[in-house]
């Protein structure tokens, strides 16, 4: 029998991270062993074991990383989410046996070497809720009547001049967008409500947040809308999104001249070619996920391996 997959993660993290079913249930679907997650309650100790993924939000992970190597522990690995701007303290990534993270930095991104399998880097993948969807469901383009769709905080987002810049360039060109503000982060819409205004979108804009990479663009992915979004350098590196296929700017304000060209939005031509082009968009979105599914499953494999001297 294969042995299991440890996952270790404290429940008042597990509560707050949107994409729970996504690191389980896609980013870990292909490493072929049980999975068992393992939820400590507060003020409950973290039980040191051998193969083990800890979800760690930001570093409250670091302390028993250092104590499982003090320990001789083999397999622990680490899945750090929440660093969004690159700054958090990473030295205790020193500790785990290999890295899984959110949010593309090239200088974050570590080789494999004597001590380490490396660190890679993984999508954050949907909320659960807005996720996932199945084609059956999916509306194609000429069923969707909402042209373009955001929804979110114009506030508090180290990105949010770009932001409201896209909202500005949307308001002047009078582009037939849907565009709803909300309070703040996850102060909106339920997950179920914001997936079926997803749903009903030919065009997801996608604006940065506190990085240029945000759980919308898997969202707008996994709805099987167009994401529009500007370039960046987590777009276009080969270890990241490698030059999707979605529509992308070098400024918001071109999104007027890109839209122009879809302006008569119900003629046949027009709902032939935004159909190809979601369609184009979806089966990439189906594509990168087993590829991430497989780059996580041979990094964990690899530690199982090493752990075990085979």
């Amino acid at each position: 029998m294969q042995r299991p997959l440890n996952l270790i993660c404290r429940r008042q993290t597990l509560e707050y991270v949107l994409e729970g079913y996504f690191i389980k249930e896609v980013l870990l679907a292909e490493i072929g062993r049980p999975i068992r997650m393992i939820i400590v309650e507060p003020n409950e100790p973290i039980p040191f074991m051998p193969n083990v993924l800890t979800i760690s939000f930001g570093t409250e992970f670091a302390g028993y990383l250092k104590e499982s190597r003090a320990r001789g522990v083999t397999n622990v690995g680490l899945l750090h989410m929440a660093d969004e701007k690159g700054d958090h303290d990473r030295t205790f990534y020193g500790d785990a046996d290999y890295v899984l993270r959110h949010y593309w930095f090239k200088e974050v991104l570590i080789a494999p070497n004597t001590r380490s399998l490396g660190v890679i880097w993984i999508p954050n993948g949907y909320r659960t809720g807005v996720g996932p969807t199945t084609v059956q469901t999916m509306l194609p383009a000429g069923e969707r009547t909402i042209m373009g769709f955001f929804a979110g905080t114009l506030q508090a987002r180290t990105l949010s001049e770009e932001r409201k810049l896209m909202v500005k360039v949307v308001n002047d060109a009078r582009l037939p967008f849907l565009i709803l503000e909300t309070a703040g982060f996850a102060q909106g819409f339920g997950p179920v409500s914001y997936g079926a205004y997803l749903g009903m979108c030919r065009f997801g804009l996608v604006p940065g947040g506190n990085s240029p990479e945000t759980i919308r663009l898997y969202e707008v992915l996994e709805s099987g809308a167009i994401p529009i979004m500007l370039k960046a350098p987590f777009v276009s590196a080969a270890d990241a999104l490698d030059n999707p296929p979605f529509v992308l700017l070098n400024n918001w304000r071109e999104l007027p001249q890109f839209y122009a060209r879809y302006a008569d939005a119900n003629s046949p031509e027009t709902i032939a070619e935004i159909e190809k082009m979601r369609q184009t968009a979806f089966d990439w979105w189906k594509a990168f996920k087993k590829k991430q599914q497989i780059r996580v499953k041979n990094l964990v494999e690899k530690s199982f391996a090493r752990a075990t001297g085979s």
